[in-house]
């Protein structure tokens, strides 16, 4: 970790309280060193075990991604086809786990990913030895190679959930993963029923990397917290998936598109721009970004392929067209220029997710499909150190009151 980035994680806004200071919301607080993803939020740089993303968007694949981020090292094609095989093995869930997945079919598919990865830690025979292992203290290399099984394991059975929830949503029959098709293609596969268009494959393999780690967000440490008790892995990242629930984390993308199905047509983009810098204006989803303070290198990345997917399939709806209008508003606007706002990745996923025919409310559960994998690394990575977390909080409450019997109040 370079000091710029140190310096940058020291930042948080800091409240008074009678016992001292406080980071409000843990903002940039240090937790623990890693290995697997770092931030330049000034420069707008993103890395996964040192590599820089845009090398790997370039010439990687999600499965090779996962790799990197669970073991450290980019593969050889040995590792990588044995690696690839197993996600395959792994893929479909137990019969129960489907069955609660079909009895949460119209609830929000977030939902339904919470309490069926909680369903399949309890079939797992692996996780149960492994919860066993660390109950009485021990995580030696028996242990751990347990831990690596059932990390793969959650990364090779999220996208089957997701899929399968879509299926029972729609009173569908469900549709059981192919070993001959990679990560992304499978996944659309088992939703859609139909093996895709490479290119929609290839937009989703792409999302897929550039989501696969972001240093610690709140879904990340909340893995970390669950994880830090010795509970097993599939409650942490059952957890997980509740933190990125919630609006503050994910789902941006789903509210971008409807922004741009709102406005409509680039030439009517001035306004809602203008509208955002007043005192309690509408907030433009997809702009502005916690740790970027420059233009995310995700957003770049997704722009282009958003580019080259209406090229091949149109923009019907002007949602890339009011995109890039209400992008060259920001950039050349001072009120966003002073304030170091600009497009985020969300800004410009959700365009093609919508032209695939993905619903919104499935565009925060493909975030779960790929983030798992850094969930898990980040879970391997604490558990050789691992310590509970136990933060503590300022009372400033009343102390020594006398009880009043009820029948005196």
């Amino acid at each position: 970790m370079s000091e710029q980035a140190v310096q940058i994680r020291t930042s948080g806004k800091v409240l008074q309280s009678p016992c001292g200071s406080i980071i409000h919301g843990l903002e940039d607080v240090l937790i623990k060193n890693t290995s697997i993803s770092d931030i330049d939020g000034e420069k707008g740089i993103l890395w996964y075990r040192g590599y820089r993303i845009e090398d790997l968007a370039k010439y990687s694949t999600y499965e090779e991604v996962s790799y990197l981020i669970l073991y450290g090292k980019l593969p050889n094609k040995k590792e990588l086809a044995e690696f690839a095989e197993r996600l395959k093995t792994h893929r479909d869930l137990h019969p129960a786990t489907a069955e609660v997945v079909r009895s949460l079919a119209k609830v929000h598919p977030m939902f339904a990913i919470e309490a069926a990865v909680a369903a399949e830690g309890a079939f797992d025979e692996d996780s149960l030895k492994l919860a066993e292992a660390l109950r009485v203290g021990r995580y030696k290399a028996e242990e751990k190679e347990l831990a690596y099984r059932v990390a793969e394991k959650l990364v090779a059975k999220m996208p089957t959930i997701v899929a399968y929830h879509y299926r029972f949503s729609r009173g569908l029959e469900i549709v059981k993963p192919r070993r001959d098709l990679s990560h992304a293609a499978n996944f659309l596969y088992m939703m859609f029923g139909k093996e895709p268009d490479p290119l929609a494959a290839k937009g989703i393999d792409l999302y897929l990397i550039l989501h696969a780690d972001h240093e610690v967000p709140a879904s990340t440490f909340t893995a970390h917290v669950v994880a830090s008790t010795l509970s097993d892995m599939y409650s942490a990242v059952a957890a997980a998936v509740g933190a990125l629930k919630g609006p503050l984390h994910g789902g941006a993308n789903e509210m971008a598109v409807r922004n741009y199905l709102e406005i409509g047509h680039p030439s009517k983009a001035k306004e809602p721009v203008e509208a955002a810098t007043k005192p309690g204006g509408p907030k433009l989803m997809g702009v502005g970004h916690r740790v970027y303070k420059a233009y995310d290198p995700r957003a770049k990345i997704f722009k282009e392929f958003s580019r080259d997917y209406v090229s091949k399939f149109g923009d019907p709806k002007n949602l890339f067209a009011v995109a890039s209008a209400i992008e060259q508003e920001i950039l050349s606007h001072p009120y966003f220029q002073q304030r170091k706002l600009y497009p985020n990745v969300d800004f410009w996923s959700g365009i093609a997710f919508h032209y695939m025919g993905v619903p919104y409310e499935y565009f925060t559960p493909i975030f779960a499909v790929s983030r798992v994998v850094g969930w898990v690394a980040h879970i391997l990575e604490y558990w050789e150190n691992n310590r509970i977390f136990r933060p503590r909080a300022c009372y400033i409450g009343p102390h020594d009151l006398q009880y009043i019997l009820i029948e005196q109040r």
